[in-house]
């Protein structure tokens, strides 16, 4: 009963914030909502405080980084003091909240970050690779890609650079990408991971020589991968 109070005060608050910055509920978060109808609400502060106070960790986490992700519209931040009202009302560590903020931020940026033709061929590649990993394309994981491209030709030319090249030669094509596409292209790849609800072995694997070989920081793959899971990790509401 009580994860499932819980699950209403988290689809609440999105509700609100969603409707706060004319935000579409993400698609990984539409099957939550599926059975839960519930009054609008103009307090998305309140309710923040309020899921701070009933709330687990890892759920405070999760809603914090769903917060975040709506909270950018246009590849730019909306409500810059909901950051702070939010890691303060759910108890969020600052330098995670930050961690998370960053590699949210990262994924909204990819129309600026991708710019030629050839650019976004190689970004489709890399998640196609990435979906693929496991030996099966899921379509969560294909409308994933096609929702960040700007043409579909796109992701059929990177279906032909995967078919052509190995893993190695993929993963060395990739490394001319500068350091931010490289970590705009990992924060996909780790949204690729998560977006189908089960992180199998053969997907980190994939993802960890893939950016060891296009020379992407470890680092920077920790904390895209601490902030991302947060997003993604709608189980604790199960």
């Amino acid at each position: 009963m009580a994860n499932t109070e819980n699950l209403t005060l988290f689809l609440k608050v999105i509700k609100a914030v969603a409707k706060q910055n004319e935000h579409p509920i993400p698609p990984h978060l539409t099957p939550l909502t599926e059975g839960h109808a519930f009054p609008d609400s103009d307090d998305p502060i309140g309710m923040l405080k309020e899921a701070g106070q009933q709330l687990t960790d890892t759920q405070c986490a999760c809603l914090f980084a769903n917060v975040a992700n709506l909270n950018f519209k246009d590849q730019r931040k909306q409500d810059r003091k909901l950051f702070d009202e939010a890691e303060e009302a759910l108890r969020i560590d600052p330098r995670d909240a930050r961690d998370v903020i960053v590699a949210v931020e990262i994924r909204h940026q990819t129309q600026q970050t991708f710019r030629s033709s050839e650019e976004w061929d190689l970004f489709c590649a890399g998640l196609t690779a990435m979906a693929n990993a496991d030996g099966v394309l899921e379509d969560k994981e294909q409308q994933y890609i096609q929702q960040h491209i700007p043409d579909l030709k796109h992701l059929e030319a990177g279906q032909k650079i995967v078919a052509k090249k190995t893993q190695t030669n993929l993963g060395e094509a990739l490394g001319s990408f500068s350091g931010r596409q490289r970590r705009c292209l990992a924060a996909h790849a780790i949204g690729i991971m998560f977006i189908d609800g089960s992180w199998k072995g053969s997907e980190q694997e994939f993802l960890e020589l893939t950016t060891k070989r296009m020379h992407l920081m470890q680092l920077d793959l920790d904390r895209l991968m601490k902030g991302l899971h947060s997003l993604f990790n709608v189980s604790v509401f199960g």
